[in-house]
């Protein structure tokens, strides 16, 4: 069986520092923020973009 290689990481590094960045800019540009909502999704959704980001940008590495 031939293993299928996936070359697209210059494609998910960029999608995953988009969401970084789009989660960001979200954050700081609202302009209400209850009490209650701390957040943390938020905080979740950049956590693991950057890990995904780290992730991708090392594979792309490897395999140039």
């Amino acid at each position: 069986m031939v293993k299928r290689q996936n070359k697209n990481w210059g494609l998910r590094a960029t999608l995953c520092a988009g969401v970084v960045v789009w989660q960001i800019y979200e954050m700081a540009t609202a302009s209400v923020f209850a009490p209650n909502d701390a957040g943390y999704l938020n905080y979740l959704i950049i956590g693991v973009a950057l890990v995904g980001l780290i992730a991708s940008l090392l594979k792309l590495v490897v395999e140039a």
